[in-house]
């Protein structure tokens, strides 16, 4: 009888101390907000940019894509450590390739010896480029490319709207994408489907029977 209870009673203990382990394991059930200390608010804070790659702090311009006599020429950006500012960036657009853009068969139709004058950002969000006039000795087809250059490059910057392109100070008209002459400011609406897709090329859909 006595062997009995002592059983007994080491079972009582064992599945009390069973109980305390478990209750031990168990996820407290929050009724309210918790407060998320300070060491753990730098990871949400920056999580979007902890996700957005390599591209981060970099400043981007915008130059051709290689392509094929049949295809269209697209913009591409290209990743340069030049600044944020305006007068920045397209000083930048306006010098050489570098090693890594010549390597990947990118090219510019920036003609060489474009001077940059000034870049003004006005309150309005637009910003006065007034360049060198080089620019005029391209022809019709390289002229919208390099304007496009201009403009996507200097959309870029942050509170640029739209671009206010001048040739030694004075205003021009310039080619829009589809080759029409536009007077005023111009935007990179005026260029639709002149950046390169990233889209992947999707494989060609095989013809019934092969």
């Amino acid at each position: 009888m006595t062997a009995f209870r002592l059983t007994r009673g080491r079972l009582a203990a064992v599945v009390v101390g069973m109980l305390l382990v478990l209750s031990s394991c168990g996820i407290d059930d929050d009724t309210a907000p918790q407060e998320i200390t300070g060491s753990d608010r730098p990871s949400l804070t920056n999580s979007e940019s902890q996700t957005a790659g390599p591209t981060s702090g970099t400043d981007r311009i915008y130059l051709l894509a290689p392509a094929s006599p049949s295809d269209v020429q697209r913009l591409r950006p290209a990743q340069r450590d030049v600044g944020d500012s305006a007068t920045q960036r397209l000083q930048s657009l306006f010098g050489s390739l570098t090693v890594v853009e010549v390597n990947a068969r990118l090219r510019t139709a920036i003609p060489d010896g474009l001077t940059l004058h000034s870049a003004v950002l006005q309150p309005s969000g637009t910003l006065v480029v007034d360049v060198s006039d080089q620019l005029l000795d391209l022809n019709s087809g390289n002229l919208v490319d390099a304007v496009a250059q201009i403009v996507f490059t200097a959309a870029e910057v942050h509170d640029v709207q739209r671009v206010d392109l001048l040739v030694d100070g004075k205003g021009r008209q310039w080619p829009a994408g589809d080759g029409e002459l536009q007077t005023g400011a111009i935007t990179v609406y005026d260029y639709p489907g002149f950046i390169e897709s990233t889209q992947p090329a999707f494989p060609a859909v095989p013809s019934p029977g092969a």
